[in-house]
């Protein structure tokens, strides 16, 4: 079984979205432009939730994407 390289980076990205959203760092710059935005698009105090939501999805779709489940499937030949 082979793995697909973007899956893992996808899935590694989201890991990292998620920790961000749970410790909540106030002074990194990258964390504050995600939280403003998401607080624009839903609302004051949904930001680290959204956030949360966005990386657990990029997380399951990572995951699909590195097994394989969708994407280039390889032929298989008789």
């Amino acid at each position: 079984m082979t793995i697909n390289y973007i899956g893992l980076v996808i899935l590694i990205i989201g890991g990292l979205f998620l920790l961000m959203a749970i410790a909540q760092p106030k002074n990194f710059i990258v964390y504050k432009g995600l939280i403003a935005r998401s607080e624009v698009c839903w609302g004051e105090g949904n930001g680290p939730k959204v956030m949360a939501a966005y990386s657990l999805m990029m997380i399951v779709f990572g995951l699909l994407l590195m097994f394989r489940v969708f994407g280039n499937q390889e032929e298989k030949e008789d």
